[in-house]
């Protein structure tokens, strides 16, 4: 659920599938796992309690003590055979859906078909921009620590502090005591390690998340540059 291409590689892409949508399950999975739902499926088929005929294909599900947690992942305009689904969704007792769309898409109907399971919270809406200027500041920030963090001196203070807090005296047996204070100033300023009681250094929640994620992906880069050589 961490690897978008080993997902990719596990779960999909089939027949005439866009990678917007794997994307989107890609997501959607990876929210439910976060969220603690460890039976989670990916392209599930769900039949209606009593045995009928009608059936229910969604491309996400996450159980969580007999409660599914449906995501329904859409590219384009809402259709009819989504309306059909939800209805199943809307009689069920035990489940729940949230529907993905770009931002760009006009999911208006949704209330107005379904008023009650909107504002009850038993369907939600979710639109992602991922193709919209509305990322470009994310993109922007996201770079910003990307730059933050292709420092040598950078990840050499911070690798440390995986383990526990550490001060400038440590820092300055093994780094320039100049190099040091400048870039204790720009780790304090994008808030990834904050300045404890006694005097030490440590992560932010947030520090230590962007951090660990950072080194993943590093790593999964160095991997795949390393198998395009061969």
């Amino acid at each position: 659920m961490l690897d978008y291409m080993a997902f990719r590689e596990t779960f999909g892409p089939e027949t005439d599938e866009t990678e917007l949508h794997m994307l989107e399950k890609f997501h959607a999975a990876g929210s439910m796992i976060q969220r603690g739902f460890e039976d989670t499926f990916v392209s599930a088929t769900l039949r209606t309690i009593p045995e009928t005929e009608r059936v229910l294909d969604v491309d996400v599900c996450g159980i969580d003590h007999g409660n599914l947690n449906l995501v329904f992942c859409e590219t384009g305009p809402v259709s009819e055979s989504l309306f059909q689904g939800l209805e199943l969704v809307e009689d069920a007792e035990n489940a729940n859906a949230t529907l993905l769309f770009p931002s760009r898409i006009d999911t208006s109907e949704i209330s107005e078909r379904f008023p009650e399971a909107v504002q009850s919270g038993k369907f939600e809406v979710q639109q992602l921009p991922w193709r919209e200027r509305a990322i470009d500041r994310t993109f922007r920030e996201a770079l910003e620590i990307m730059g933050l963090l292709g420092n040598e001196t950078r990840v050499r203070m911070l690798v440390p502090l995986l383990e526990r807090p550490h001060g400038k005296r440590h820092y300055r047996a093994e780094i320039n005591p100049k190099l040091v204070y400048e870039n204790v100033t720009s780790l304090l300023t994008h808030r990834l390690i904050n300045e404890l009681d006694d005097d030490t250094y440590g992560l932010t929640r947030a520090g230590k998340q962007i951090f660990c994620e950072y080194i993943a992906f590093v790593e999964r880069v160095r991997r795949v540059l390393e198998e395009n050589r061969e």
